[in-house]
């Protein structure tokens, strides 16, 4: 019914994308006067940012998140249980099995799984991969809608038949560039900003993902173009990731050349005063660390693997596309943003990302979903006041 809440499960409220993505809906829908609960393991910095919706935290576990997620079913269904929500909407991908875990047996409860990352993660073993295909197929068989970031992960073969049945909507990220301009031109004292020497950014965690290896690998065949091009990549890491890759640049002689600062709070000062922003990823969903550096107004480099990268750039004309695998082509990419006279920038682009839009889209899909919900509701009231004859009904429709 109208009152009935919607919630939003996610992992974390810590600073990942897929956190972001929940407080902007969020916040959204309860600016529309819709009521909201975000359910997720465990709070984060970004729960500051909630104005309205309530917060609960199921309480993460130890061990691995998936270990954690899977040990949380159990609190989820009571939460979903006693809020009766008019929807259920998963955030991320991580967490899309447990919601559908959680889920079973509610079958009134409309459910809105969002794809936010490439399911078909790069290199991954076939036992793996099958065991994800299956997840997948059973996500898209009991969604209401399946929200995809890109056209890419969309054309999945697992959400075959939900295309078929139109339950599936391609909604990318958006971002607020006004925001991310203002945070942008805040101070910033690295000791890198007071030269002018040019220096590459990267922003995200040292996972495989990032790949990583590759554009450290492709560092010292840049500075043979550019001398005195140096990498910052901002990101949280556990220390042995950070050895690894601290140790590589050591070994190709660049290691007074990269710095690893960890997570920054405000990372756009920095992004905006680089030569180029670099996203070398193996796969991606839809990354916002592109969108906030598009906003910044620098030249970006990014990965024809990381997601919708290519989407957003328009196969290259507002930035450069290149192989993750080949440190000589993202060198030559990285060398052609940093030179003024050949470097690709944004324009108008962001156009086409504006958040407000994104969100308002992602709101009517919920909607239209709260809407299916409450006619449900409504019927089954009224057959309910049909008294025995209503069960008649409903078998003679059935055999029809």
């Amino acid at each position: 019914m109208p009152n009935d809440p919607v919630v939003l499960f996610s992992g974390g409220l810590a600073g990942d994308g897929v956190a972001r993505n929940t407080v902007h809906l969020a916040n959204a829908l309860a600016r529309r006067g819709v009521p909201v609960e975000v359910v997720c393991l465990k709070g984060g910095a970004l729960a500051a940012d909630l104005r309205g919706p309530s917060v609960t935290c199921l309480g993460r576990g130890l061990g691995p998140r998936g270990l954690a997620l899977a040990a949380a079913v159990p609190a989820l269904r009571r939460r979903l249980e006693v809020l009766a929500p008019s929807v259920v909407v998963s955030m991320g991908n991580h967490a899309h099995l447990a919601v559908w875990a959680a889920l079973r047996g509610l079958h009134d409860t409309p459910r809105i799984y969002r794809i936010s990352n490439d399911p078909a993660h790069y290199g991954q073993d076939p036992l793996r991969r099958g065991l994800r295909e299956l997840g997948l197929r059973l996500i898209a068989a009991d969604a209401t809608r399946v929200l995809c970031v890109s056209a890419s992960i969309a054309g999945r073969e697992p959400f075959r038949r939900a295309r078929r049945d139109r339950r599936l909507d391609i909604l990318p990220n958006g971002v607020d560039a006004a925001a991310i301009r203002a945070r942008a031109a805040g101070p910033d004292r690295h000791r890198w900003l007071d030269d002018r020497a040019p220096f590459l950014v990267a922003v995200g965690r040292l996972h495989r993902q990032k790949n990583y290896e590759t554009l450290i690998d492709a560092l010292p065949l840049a500075r043979a173009e550019v001398p005195g091009l140096r990498l910052l990549i901002l990101g949280a890491a556990p220390p042995e990731r950070r050895a690894a890759l601290e140790g590589r640049a050591r070994a190709l002689g660049v290691g007074d050349a990269v710095r690893l600062e960890g997570e920054v709070s405000n990372p756009f000062p920095l992004v905006s005063r680089a030569a180029a922003y670099v996203l070398p990823s193996l796969w991606e969903g839809a990354s916002n660390s592109l969108l906030e550096a598009l906003a910044c107004g620098v030249p970006v480099v990014a990965s024809r693997t990381a997601g919708n990268a290519a989407e957003v750039l328009a196969g290259g004309r507002y930035g450069a596309l290149a192989d993750p695998t080949d440190p000589a082509d993202l060198a030559r990419a990285i060398v052609r943003q940093v030179r003024p006279e050949t470097c690709v920038l944004v324009g108008d682009r962001l156009e086409a990302f504006r958040l407000e839009a994104v969100v308002a889209r992602l709101c009517g899909v919920v909607a239209s979903a709260r809407s299916e919900h409450d006619e449900i509701q409504m019927q089954g009231e009224a057959e309910g006041h049909l008294g025995p004859l209503s069960g008649s009904l409903r078998g003679t429709n059935t055999e029809y």
